[in-house]
């Protein structure tokens, strides 16, 4: 079952389709989405690094309801409606759009190719809002066409220039300031013995000039325990040895509650616990790799996710949930590295490839100074933009991969997530 969303044909034409978020009752009888008394509660303790103490201290960029409504208008043309195509390509190529840079406080670059139609575009991003709209919205031209780049991405996710190449686990998105292709690494031998201009030459040869290759050092697919029952996102879930992080709380259109993790985490009916509670069994999973998501179905599910660490609160309610805009800030909150915010969205067009396959359309963010954001055991972890000043968040997504030694997220969309498990936030 399709979620409505806005689809780039809808904006081009002119009508806007309002994207609908059920809201569940709460998991408890007194105050929904409250903590629980027996659990810790929200807390505002302080670090005592300095530098966790900066990180802690943070304050996030808040647009305008004008910055915020072209951004999530923006992120329609970018994402796909409903499934994903299979062969990862970004669905704005389509449209002549090739990549976008900036964010939701100082406006955005929309870098296109000449067969984009610019005022069909700024229509689409500016209709029907304050004249200010207009001042969000610039244009550059892209120095390689999208026909191009869609030939160029065909060709790395080939297999057979793949096995030429030597190319393992990596991922690849575009560089919308270069228009090329960026395909990074994650702890390829041969980059790391010098090989990595062979590896370039190689990729080059089937898309010239379109490929630019960089090493990506560790990476890969991506606790806090014992979480009791109704459970929160964000708790350590642990099968047969295998630890990951549990995503964030949902409603399944059928009935019933449920929470998430990412699918390679464990095939259906893996079974979970939370220290020495049952968390649940994974139920759901289909279209692995493409899609690296499942839910965790048997037990009851609160609408909080843990949130210590970095973040100013140890745990916080979601109010609300979306896929969020290019440029946006976020946090994303792991068992093993714990909540650390600061995380710029660059992109929603990433794909990660190992070797059981590809999961394509994701959404990529880092910090800027490069902290690391991921390590292993956080797959599942939720993506989330906090509230500045009280402990609610609204979800963004779910982390499934990293790369640049953990300083670079990967993860799957909210609506993804929301289409394909057929699925809503649970909300408080």
């Amino acid at each position: 079952m399709r979620m409505p969303t806005t689809t780039v044909s809808a904006l081009l034409a002119g009508t806007v389709a309002v994207s609908v978020l059920a809201a569940a009752p709460g998991a408890r009888g007194a105050v929904p989405g409250e903590p629980d008394p027996a659990r810790s509660q929200p807390t505002t303790s302080e670090p005592t690094d300095p530098a966790s103490a900066a990180v802690r201290a943070e304050v996030d960029p808040e647009p305008t309801a004008t910055g915020r409504a072209v951004g999530a208008r923006l992120t329609d043309l970018l994402v796909p409606d409903g499934d994903k195509p299979t062969d990862g390509v970004p669905v704005s190529f389509g449209i002549g759009l090739v990549g976008v840079t900036g964010d939701p406080v100082g406006g955005y670059t929309l870098v296109v190719d000449e067969t984009a139609d610019r005022g069909a575009l700024l229509r689409a991003l500016t209709r029907g809002l304050d004249r200010s709209a207009r001042s969000y919205v610039d244009f550059a031209d892209a120095p390689h066409p999208a026909a191009e780049l869609t030939e160029a991405w065909r060709a790395v996710r080939d297999p057979a220039v793949r096995a030429a190449a030597g190319l393992g686990a990596f991922t690849v998105d575009v560089d919308p300031e270069s228009a090329t292709l960026v395909v990074t690494t994650a702890g390829d031998a041969a980059l790391r013995t010098g090989g990595a201009d062979a590896l370039a030459d190689a990729l080059g040869a089937v898309a010239p000039g379109l490929i630019t290759v960089e090493s990506g050092g560790a990476g890969g697919r991506a606790s806090r325990s014992p979480d009791v029952a109704p459970h929160w996102g964000g708790a350590r879930i642990v099968s047969s040895g295998t630890r990951c992080t549990a995503g964030f709380s949902v409603v399944r259109r059928s009935g019933g509650r449920a929470s998430l993790t990412a699918g390679h985490c464990g095939p259906n009916g893996t079974s979970w616990k939370s220290g020495t509670e049952f968390y649940g069994v994974t139920r759901g999973r289909s279209g692995f790799p493409d899609y690296d998501q499942a839910r965790l179905q048997g037990s009851t599910y609160a609408p909080r996710i843990y949130t210590d660490g970095l973040d100013r609160y140890s745990s916080r309610a979601v109010h609300n949930a979306n896929d969020g805009a290019i440029g946006d800030v976020v946090c994303a909150s792991g068992d093993v590295t714990l909540s650390v915010c600061g995380i710029v969205i660059k992109s929603f067009t990433a794909t990660f490839c190992d070797d059981v396959g590809c999961t394509t359309h994701l959404m990529r963010g880092r910090r800027s100074d490069d902290r690391v954001i991921v390590r292993d055991g956080d797959s599942g972890a939720p993506v989330y933009h906090r509230n500045p000043s009280k402990p609610r968040a609204s979800v963004r997504g779910m982390v499934i991969a990293y790369d640049q030694g953990g300083s670079r997220l990967y993860a799957e969309r909210y609506t993804s997530i929301a289409n394909h498990l057929d699925v809503t936030a649970l909300t408080n």
